[in-house]
């Protein structure tokens, strides 16, 4: 077990949803395509955090953690 205590993708998890509420700080409309998808300059379509990953939990615990006041400090969960 690791310091958070829930096992390695436990952590992991929690890792990415700190990432991504960073990301969207830095940037709304890109982290917003990561979870997504978008068509790149060509046409082409681009799958998103969501399409390839259909049973994640990571846009509602992004969403989650935000609403909690999260803000992607180092260790932070709420």
């Amino acid at each position: 077990m690791n310091a958070e205590g829930k096992g390695e993708d436990e952590h992991r998890h929690r890792c990415l949803v700190r990432w991504v509420i960073k990301a969207r700080m830095q940037d709304r409309d890109a982290a917003v395509r990561f979870l997504e998808g978008y068509r790149d300059v060509t046409g082409k379509t681009i799958k998103g955090w969501n399409q390839i990953h259909p049973k994640s939990n990571l846009d509602r615990d992004v969403r989650d953690q935000w609403n909690k006041g999260n803000r992607g400090n180092e260790g932070e969960w709420k």
